[in-house]
């Protein structure tokens, strides 16, 4: 049987053949209405041959995995590099919980929202988000002086990690929300709220309606980081890419990574004690040698694959049988 009857083998390629095809439809829009997104032709070439080579490792006990593959590293809009990117960061972030021994906080997720309608425009209302996540970062470096009154509700978490994410719905338009992952000595109270139907915090609501002054629409989660509870949901709602390919179509997709280019953004923020420990935890992660406990085959080399000029993407090969 050749290996690339492994299940693995072949699921691994149908999903960097979908890929490659949402990203086809993606940069056929990008050169005819935002043609400066790659004006650089390296990297023309660099999403042209992204996922185009992979490299199995084939065990004797019949295991296959894949251990090599070119990347473009353009996850604004890679589906395969956006996807290799968030779990990249989450398991960066759990092995980070356990080397610091932070697995016995109190962990948070929060959820911040601001109002919106179908007629706001994209820039309008990330312009808008991202001056309130300003001034929440403000309110909480302020509630650090000796001559501040006032205490922000995020001062007593020792440390934040913080992403913007950004929706569509056909009812209410694009709809940009804060995901932060927050943990603390401290046990915070949480309430179920009818109004909001979701559980939440009357001080954070209270915090958040005063920075926006139309929305008090937030919601807080206690979640279990431990081995034994590992929640990776909600982990994962803060550590996942920034665009939604399944809820954004191409024209939503390419004004928001357009817009983003253009004004700057930042979806990603550390605050407290993980601000800083992002790269130490990266070094950590990528220096641990692979250890090879079996030995193994190369599943299939470049040769097996044949680029089709006509669908923009590497098939394999009509010598290889699947």
């Amino acid at each position: 049987m050749h290996p690339l009857n492994s299940p693995i083998i072949r699921r691994t390629v149908v999903k960097m053949l979908r890929s490659q095809a949402k990203k086809k439809e993606i940069i056929e829009y990008i050169l005819e209405h935002h043609p400066e997104l790659l004006a650089n032709p390296v990297r023309r070439l660099r999403v042209r041959d992204c996922c185009n080579v992979l490299r199995f490792i084939n065990y004797w006990e019949g295991k296959s995995k894949l251990y090599k593959a070119n990347f473009c590293k353009y996850d604004k809009f890679c589906l395969a590099c956006a996807t290799r990117r968030s779990i990249k960061k989450i398991q960066q972030f759990v092995q980070g919980i356990y080397n610091n021994w932070l697995e016995k906080k109190n962990w948070y997720h929060i959820t911040l929202t601001i109002r919106h309608k179908k007629h706001h425009s994209l820039e309008e209302l990330l312009d808008r988000i991202m001056e309130y996540k300003k001034e929440l970062s403000q309110s909480v470096r302020n509630s650090k002086r000796i001559t501040q009154n006032k205490e922000s509700f995020f001062a007593q978490f020792d440390g934040i990690v913080s992403s913007i994410e950004v929706t569509h719905t056909e009812k209410n338009g694009r709809h940009p929300h804060i995901h932060i992952l927050a943990c603390s000595d401290v046990n915070v109270p949480i309430e179920w709220s009818k109004k909001l139907t979701t559980l939440s915090n009357r001080d954070l609501q209270k915090e958040w309606y005063k920075i926006t002054w139309d929305s008090y629409c937030v919601a807080m989660r206690k979640i279990d980081v431990t081995i034994k509870h590992f929640d990776r949901q909600w982990i994962a709602e803060v550590f996942k890419y920034a665009v939604k390919f399944s809820t954004l179509d191409v024209p939503q997709l390419v004004e928001l990574i357009a817009l983003q280019k253009k004004r700057q953004y930042r979806f990603y923020a550390t605050t407290g004690i993980f601000r800083g420990r992002k790269n130490d935890i990266q070094k950590k992660v990528m220096q641990q040698p692979i250890k090879w406990e079996l030995p193994y085959l190369e599943a299939f080399e470049k040769s097996d694959f044949v680029f089709d000029e006509e669908s923009f993407v590497y098939r394999v090969s009509d010598d290889v049988k699947i």
